[in-house]
């Protein structure tokens, strides 16, 4: 009896170390200082608590995919979530692109989409989350993930206060949003901070 109690425990515990696993919750997160990538991003401005920017990504992959246009999606998110009420947060739902030529580009236009460009930068901090394998838990890595990434974030200013005080303590009010891109052939989500003489994004925004 206690052998069947044991393994039947052993299973359950070996499940629950697979599905943390799955989303993450052992994974060492590493933070770095990296450049920002010149991108040319289409997709479409959101107001309303982040978790409740699936269904517009949905609407875009609909019609990104329909087009036949080769993208890396990406979240643009401009406030914090403690110092703004969650139905006034401001996002931008986007894909890159990855070759913006001209009939490419008028092709988004064409689809209602507006074109941002994010300009390179030499200064950022930056951190990557791996994906799930387990197409059931996504929605439930993409929340994981923000709550460990960027309180690693905080901790890195913590430990270096020079790098937070040359470039990260005082955007004022500027549009400079953090990036999220999601690879799905990379199979990871990049985290990007932004430094505060980024060149703004969709300044007029509010």
């Amino acid at each position: 009896m206690n052998f069947f109690l044991n393994s039947i425990v052993f299973i359950i515990a070996a499940f629950i170390g697979y599905i943390m696993n799955e989303l993450g919750f052992f994974y060492k997160i590493n933070v770095i200082r990296d450049k920002v990538p010149k991108m040319t991003v289409a997709g479409i401005r959101f107001k309303g608590p982040y978790q409740n920017t699936g269904k517009p990504f949905n609407e875009l992959e609909k019609k990104i995919t329909e087009a036949n246009i080769d993208v890396i999606y990406i979240g643009l998110y401009f406030d914090q979530v403690q110092n703004v009420p969650a139905d006034k947060l401001r996002s931008f739902v986007g894909a890159i692109i990855k070759n913006p030529d001209i009939k490419t580009l008028n092709k988004l236009k064409e689809m209602e989409l507006e074109i941002i460009e994010i300009e390179e930068n030499d200064e950022s901090l930056q951190a990557y989350y791996p994906y799930t394998t387990i197409k059931i838990l996504e929605p439930f890595s993409m929340m994981f993930a923000p709550m460990r990434v960027y309180p690693a974030m905080t901790k890195y200013f913590e430990q270096h206060p020079e790098v937070f005080k040359s470039s990260y303590d005082d955007y004022n009010g500027k549009n400079i949003p953090c990036l999220e891109i999601y690879d799905r052939v990379a199979g990871n989500t990049r985290y990007i901070l932004q430094n505060k003489n980024t060149k703004e994004v969709l300044p007029d925004f509010k």
